[in-house]
């Protein structure tokens, strides 16, 4: 990993734990919500070892997630698609992007990302690898729209599996729907947040 990469990252993972700590308020509109740095650094491992070229991201934030997912994939040639609907996320995230040297690896898509997903059907690579990342509510509408665009031996990665609580009944729920299809093989790790690590069979 390059000096500004690793640099950016480490700026923002900085900021991530300052605002999860509760040291500091931080206006609801303005919260990054991040994956932590273990999580990062197990995607982009994982994407590495996929051999990646294309990955999408459904809630990019401010971009900490999107930059180790760009990481693994650009010396390919690989390229990130990132959904976000914030105007002030996008210009946050667009900054870091530049900070890091990896904004001509990433397309930023701004819209609403049921929408997005629709206009993406059908016209969309096969993706490698996509992360889910947004509101909680939304989650099973996401893995069903996303689960076509996903290649064979692809991975669908969910965040916030068993953190925070006030998530679990929802993302149980979720995990259950997961396991009951038969197209794909699902585990819930405990990194970060907890992850849904999903394989289309």
């Amino acid at each position: 990993m390059n000096a500004g990469i690793r640099r950016t990252l480490e700026r923002l993972d900085a900021a991530s734990k300052l605002e999860n700590s509760r040291a500091v308020r931080v206006p609801a509109d303005e919260l990054m919500s991040a994956i932590t740095w273990e999580t990062g650094e197990f995607f982009n491992i994982m994407l590495r070892a996929m051999g990646a070229k294309s990955a999408l991201e459904i809630g990019m934030s401010t971009g900490f997630s999107t930059i180790w997912l760009a990481e693994a994939v650009m010396e390919a040639g690989g390229r990130v698609t990132a959904i976000e609907m914030d105007d002030k996320k996008i210009r946050r995230a667009s900054d870091n992007f530049e900070d890091a040297g990896v904004r001509d690896a990433i397309d930023i898509v701004q819209g609403r990302a049921l929408d997005v997903l629709k206009d993406l059907s059908g016209s969309s690579p096969a993706y490698d690898f996509v992360l889910i990342d947004a509101d909680k509510e939304n989650i099973p509408h996401y893995f069903d729209m996303v689960l076509p665009m996903v290649r064979r031996g692809g991975i669908i990665a969910t965040d916030n599996m068993l953190y925070p609580e006030r998530f679990s009944d929802m993302m149980g729920e979720f995990a259950r729907l997961v396991r009951q299809n038969a197209s794909v093989r699902t585990v819930t790790l405990p990194i970060g947040n907890g992850e849904e690590i999903t394989v289309k069979l």
